[in-house]
């Protein structure tokens, strides 16, 4: 398989390279139209993106339109080497990926994230509800590589800013309104209010903008649960209010209110299927669920044995075999409708409140950060489509590890009861009447709150541009956790944790041009320093299980301090005035931290990346061709990644150090304007390697054997390709309006959902196989009638479309590990819908 993949990528890659060439050789030039100038604010000054050293892509708000982009989660599979997922049975938490870096459990309140996600200059600290919709945005910037200088800890695989719109001064509507399939129905409402005052006499002047946008949308599976909403429906509002306040030419003022609120039905978490029963792989489920079966039924044939067996076990083993059978016959694919136990559903809201002032002086710039911002997030219900209502006898389908428990005890003991408590048949039979038999349930609540200053200095001379900074953040998160797994063997738990960060940091990255070959050559450096402190309170509440009894309350606590040095240093030659080439240095940091999930943990180390990249940013045939490249390899140690650990009969997330990775990858990105009205766009981003050194996957057996963890790991949550094309194609400007069409493709290959499932049956090691997430294409378009002049103000109506192939592909899957079950999530279906937008 390897081989085969291996080969995909060449392919790919030379495919990419001749699409670039064959439209960089289109006929000669028909117009005198150029390519847009993008500018960004990457490193904290104005500039234009051709001459910025950093591998950055950036979207206008137009582009962002195009593309339906609402928050951090729509940027997966449109910008190169960006990928990633939204954590199963949590909506608007999702896990970017930045050339193959991650942070891995994105729904883990204890985890940092890897890619650092900016709202207006303002750091989002946790993944939690961080992909939430912003009202109204005018650009979003992404900085492939590691960022540790100008964006500090947390940014080690990258750094993605929203810059949402700034109030205009003049009075301005600007609405959206769509209708579509699936009953979708949104509205976007946007309203500048003229300025009041001068700039510079008496109190200077303010002008104010709000905003507010609303989504909603039928589930796209059915939810055969009754009374249950249909699962993966939209319902999401966003609120924003704006202030600049213009004292001087030399001093202003901005402050943003922003909302963003989500209450859904998660999406259908589908059962596939199952692991082996035993170590070796030799024992499938329905196999060993079949054979306990018959072991129940002569039980039940033998006079005076436990009467639970007849009335009660053999029904539900009967409809868990039936259901296990019918998961596996209806296989992998995207279903049109399932059932939950207990329906899932996300509710969140975040709220955030910025102030920036900006002293000008001369050629300095002083920026005054302040920022606070909170979430409150709740989800509940199934994370599995499995039935196990419990009928009025008590019946229904079990949990598998429940069965074989009862197996295991019924076996010993030839189907009687002797009602001692080593063998507990009655608490296991009061938990199912208490508790239920299911397979799994979430029930978690998380809270977080963030503060956060930031003071720079901007500057520059003749050969000069300099940034200067200082940082201070502090955050607090609570977490409450009463999930409940293989219900009633694991009991009902609740685990409570508090964790809080001080974190301090300056920095500073100068730009020198020392006149070297016509001021030509620029020099780069810039260096960080951070330091953390982190400290969390563990409370586990005290409960009970049929076998260990009463489990007492557990507290405690734990500290630790983390600093770190990080920076960048960068050549950049102007090889012609429309060729830029650099060379790049560049390390960051991902501080370390605490298992809130598993109490008395040890901390687990920071991780570190150093990247070396070369790349060349130009544009061609007078300004109409721009061709963008890089080629990067980095070193990657002490990674973070988050598993699923069901050791205890229960499914936490377990944040371990991973070892090691060395990795390279490349990018490709070009624009190209062969006619008048018409640009296109390629993309390709490939990268390759997946870990050096891994922990070995250890059983608890006397002797204890291992399993190789290098062999057995796999790079996750990114695939190997990337390819993108798009078309931006005016048809015809007519007395009425222009008919435009835009035209996306995004391709990526296979790629792997966690990087090793591990667990201990029997005293040994397995090491469960990650599951292959298939290739996909995801083909969308619009087709808009726009530029109608309707008085003062213009309209445009848009027929649009996403995944207009159907592609049944899953974004998603959960290896269980001993607790049996693998499940699998899926995208959305084809969407299309009828847009209409004034703008005044």
């Amino acid at each position: 398989m390897r081989k085969s993949l291996y080969e995909r990528k060449s392919i790919s890659l030379a495919v990419a390279l001749i699409v670039s060439s064959g439209y960089a050789g289109l006929s000669s030039a028909q117009s005198d139209a150029a390519l847009e100038e993008i500018v960004v604010t990457a490193q904290k000054r104005a500039e234009n993106i051709q001459e910025t050293p950093i591998s950055i892509t950036a979207l206008s708000g137009s582009a962002i339109e195009k593309r339906g982009i609402t928050n951090s989660g729509d940027l997966m599979g449109e910008i190169p080497g960006v990928a990633g997922f939204e954590a199963p049975g949590s909506r608007g938490t999702t896990g970017l990926t930045i050339r193959g870096m991650a942070s891995g459990g994105p729904n883990n309140l204890s985890l940092d994230p890897a890619i650092g996600i900016y709202l207006d200059g303002v750091f989002i600290g946790k993944n939690v509800g961080s992909a939430l919709d912003v009202a109204e945005l005018e650009r979003i910037e992404v900085l492939r590589g590691p960022q540790g200088t100008l964006y500090g800890r947390n940014s080690t695989g990258g750094a993605v800013n929203f810059i949402s719109r700034k109030p205009t001064g003049e009075f301005g509507l600007r609405a959206t309104g769509a209708v579509g399939n699936y009953d979708y129905r949104s509205l976007k409402l946007n309203v500048d209010l003229p300025a009041i005052g001068e700039v510079g006499s008496g109190l200077g002047q303010i002008a104010f903008s709000v905003g507010y946008q609303t989504r909603l949308r039928d589930g796209f599976q059915e939810n055969d649960s009754p009374g249950g909403a249909d699962f993966n429906d939209l319902d999401r509002q966003a609120w924003r209010l704006a202030a600049k306040w213009d004292l001087t030419e030399h001093f202003s003022a901005d402050y943003i209110y922003d909302h963003s609120a989500l209450d859904e039905s998660n999406a259908l978490e589908q059962v596939v299927g199952f692991n082996p029963v035993d170590a070796a792989g030799l024992v499938d489920r329905v196999s060993a669920l079949q054979g306990i079966l018959l072991g129940a039924r002569a039980w039940a044939a033998t006079p005076g044995t436990d009467p639970r067996i007849s009335e009660r076990w053999i029904p539900s083993l009967e409809q868990t075999i039936a259901s296990y059978q019918g998961a596996l016959a209806q296989g992998p694919g995207r279903q049109n409708r399932g059932f939950a136990d207990f329906s899932p559903f996300t509710d969140t809201e975040t709220d955030g409140h910025a102030l920036t002032l900006t002293w000008n002086i001369g050629d300095l710039s002083l920026k005054s950060i302040t920022a606070y911002r909170e979430m409150e997030s709740y989800v509940f219900g199934d994370i599995e489509n499995i039935d196990s209502r419990l009928d009025g006898n008590g019946a229904g389908a079990y949990n598998d590890l429940l069965h074989l428990t009862l197996g295991g005890l019924y076996g010993a003991t030839g189907g009687f009861d002797p009602g001692i408590p080593q063998l507990p048949f009655d608490a296991i039979w009061a938990g199912v009447d208490d508790i239920g038999a299911f397979h799994t349930k979430q029930d978690t609540d998380n809270f977080y709150d963030q503060f956060s200053q930031e003071f720079q200095l901007v500057g520059s001379s003749e050969s000069l541009d300099y940034v200067l900074g200082l940082y201070y953040f502090e955050d607090d998160a609570k977490y409450s956790r009463r999930a409940i797994f293989v219900a009633p063997l694991s009991g009902a738990p609740t685990q409570n944790y508090a964790l809080s960060t001080e974190a301090t940091a300056v920095y500073g990255q100068v730009t020198w041009q020392p006149g070297w070959l016509d001021n030509r050559v620029s020099l780069t450096l810039g260096l960080r320093y951070t330091e953390e402190d982190k400290d969390i309170v563990w409370d586990y509440l005290a409960y009970s299980t049929p076998f260990a009894g009463e489990l007492p309350r557990q507290t405690l606590a734990n500290a630790e301090r983390f600093d770190n040095v990080s920076g960048n240093f960068t050549a950049a030659f102007q090889a012609t005035p429309d060729i830029n080439t650099f060379l790049r240095y560049a390390t960051g940091y991902r501080s370390g931290g605490f298992n809130g999930e598993q109490i008395a943990t040890p901390a687990f180390n920071e991780e570190t990346v150093e990247q070396w990249e070369i790349g060349v940013k130009s544009d061609w045939w007078d300004g109409r061709l721009r061709l963008n490249g890089s080629l990067y390899t980095y070193v990657w140690e002490d990674i973070q990644l988050a598993n699923t650990d069901s050791s205890d009969g229960s499914a936490t997330t377990r944040i371990i150090n991973a070892g090691e990775a060395d990795r390279w990858g490349a990018e490709l990105e070009m624009l190209v304007a062969p006619l008048d009205r018409l640009v296109l766009g390629v993309s390709y981003a490939y990268i390759h390697g997946d870990f050096d050194k891994f922990p070995d996957v250890c059983g608890t057996a006397v002797p204890q054997t291992c399993i190789d963890g290098v062999s057995s790991a796999v790079r996750p949550y990114s695939p190997s390709n990337q390819l993108s094309l798009t078309a931006d194609y005016t048809f015809a400007e007519t007395a009425l309006g222009d008919v435009t069409g835009f035209l996306r493709v995004n391709w990526q290959d296979e790629w792997y959902e966690n990087a090793l499932w591990n667990g201990v049956v029997d005293g040994q090691p397995v090491a469960y196989p990650s599951a292959v997430m298939d290739e996909r294409t995801v083909v969308g378009a619009r087709v808009s009638l726009e530029n109608i002049q309707v008085g003062d103000a213009m309209m445009r109506v848009t027929l649009f479309g996403d995944n207009l192939t159907d592609d049944d592909y899953p974004v998603y899957a959960i290896n269980f590990g001993a607790l049996g079950l693998i499940t699998e999530q899926y995208g959305a279906p084809r969407t299309w819908g009828l847009e209409l937008s004034y703008d005044y």
